[in-house]
């Protein structure tokens, strides 16, 4: 898997595989990219700051301490 964030767009960009896409799905603030089986080759997180601060509240306590708490 790799990983990259577009800061200018604020766009995070999650890419499962290099296999050639066939459909996407839309919903909210992501878009899901597939293959002709179906399986995930991207996903793109759009305003993908306003959603991990929004995500960040939700977590429990133990999660922000063990997984952020250098951030």
């Amino acid at each position: 898997m790799r990983i990259k964030y577009f800061k200018e767009d604020d766009i995070l960009v999650l890419r499962f595989s290099n296999k050639n896409v066939d459909d996407s799905y839309e919903a909210e603030n992501a878009i899901l990219e597939v293959d002709k089986n179906n399986a995930p080759v991207s996903l793109e997180i759009l305003h993908a700051s306003q959603f991990f601060n929004r995500a960040a509240k939700e977590l429990p306590k133990e999660v922000k301490t063990k997984y952020f708490s250098a951030i």
